[in-house]
């Protein structure tokens, strides 16, 4: 797999314009092009969150794709992601305006349709059909830009994570209660990876996100813009520059299960850079203890210690404001709205933290079951 690295110290647009010209020739990507075709770059656009909180693809990233695509002869270039919470166009443009997207209307064209289309999987696994959204299901090229961050529920989000705003709006949450476990969870990532399966994937490494991401996690500086056509391998890759072992991810296992996953990287352009000290990781994150145990002892033990040490949101009374923005995306439903703020427990929560990752306030934190055992 050819990895592509160009290191831009800033979100410059003309730096940012000839970081993607390197990139691109590297992977021969006017090859894939024709003049007539539809298409749809899809940033990580989970909330509406301004370009510094680096949550999100930074705009001048997406403008510098776009103008290259216009300079090959493409006449249709759309931007397009179903971030958290209701896929409607109100709130679609609001998140635009936030994000800094709505500044690219001059080389792009913002999505409005709001509508789905049921495509049939291609991993051939236990999932049979994905709804995905209509600009998306009918592209003729997806272009997938992600941001490089960790995250609570999935511990990197990346390019695979990316995708996962294929799905419209509430359907989301859907999915996180149809698959509960991690495992299951990641297991469905990787098949709508593979049905969706862009043409190459850009990951926004510039300013990343350590901590308690997607959303509630502070800005980290890397200095690194990355492409490849190979998403899986590449989110391989990325865990590396951070400090996250890859067989970690739940999503990365099951890509190397099915094949999915080549070690062998071939560098093109810069030299990486590897944080020291690698990102901060999320609170959520799994603590295991079986380490030098035998293996027929490693699974049932972690069972146990996953359910002592299960991780659960917590809410700050005092940051709440009450904006519902976590009983909407609650998979679960079990979140409700009185006195101006959430209330919860946690009977019937299956710990995606939904509500953390759509919190505006940054009013939800994580909790342990028997958080003295790892402190």
């Amino acid at each position: 797999m050819i990895e592509s690295i160009v290191r831009c110290d800033n979100y410059d647009q003309e730096a940012l314009n000839a970081a993607v010209e390197r990139h691109f020739a590297a992977l021969n990507v006017e090859a894939l092009l024709r003049p007539d075709m539809r298409v749809v770059i899809k940033p990580n656009l989970v909330g509406a969150r301004r370009p510094e909180a680096a949550a999100t693809t930074h705009p001048n990233l997406v403008r510098a794709v776009a103008v290259w695509l216009h300079a090959r002869g493409v006449q249709s270039v759309v931007i397009c992601d179903s971030p958290g919470g209701l896929y409607a166009v109100a709130p679609l443009q609001n998140i635009y305006a936030v994000t800094g997207m709505k500044a690219l209307s001059d080389v792009a064209e913002l999505n409005a349709d709001v509508s789905f289309q049921t495509v049939r999987t291609k991993g051939g696994g236990a999932i049979p059909s994905f709804n995905i959204v209509t600009p998306i299901a009918t592209a003729d090229l997806v272009i997938n830009i992600a941001k490089l961050k960790t995250h609570s529920m999935t511990l990197l989000s990346a390019g695979v994570k990316n995708l996962f705003g294929c799905v419209p709006g509430l359907q989301k949450p859907e999915l996180h209660y149809r698959h509960p476990d991690i495992e299951d969870f990641s297991n469905m990532l990787v098949e709508l990876a593979r049905t969706v399966s862009p043409a190459l994937t850009l990951i926004d490494a510039i300013d990343g996100m350590e901590g308690d991401g997607p959303t509630g996690g502070t800005a980290r500086h890397l200095g690194l813009t990355l492409a490849a056509r190979d998403l899986f391998t590449q989110d391989w890759f990325a865990c590396s520059l951070i400090g996250i072992e890859p067989e970690r991810v739940a999503m990365l296992r099951r890509a190397k299960e099915l094949g999915l996953i080549d070690e062998r990287v071939e560098i093109a352009g810069d030299e990486p850079i590897y944080a020291e000290p690698p990102f901060k990781q999320p609170r959520a994150t799994g603590v295991d203890f079986t380490g030098r145990l035998p293996e027929p002892l490693k699974k049932p033990l972690r069972a146990v210690l996953g359910r002592l040490l299960k991780p659960y949101p917590k809410l700050d009374v005092k940051k709440c404001v009450g904006c519902g923005k976590c009983a909407e995306s609650c998979p679960s439903k079990i979140i409700v709205i009185a006195d101006r703020r959430a209330h919860f427990t946690r009977r019937g929560c299956i710990s995606c933290f939904c509500c953390q990752e759509m919190c505006p306030a940054k009013a939800i934190g994580v909790k342990r079951s028997l958080s003295r055992l790892i402190r």
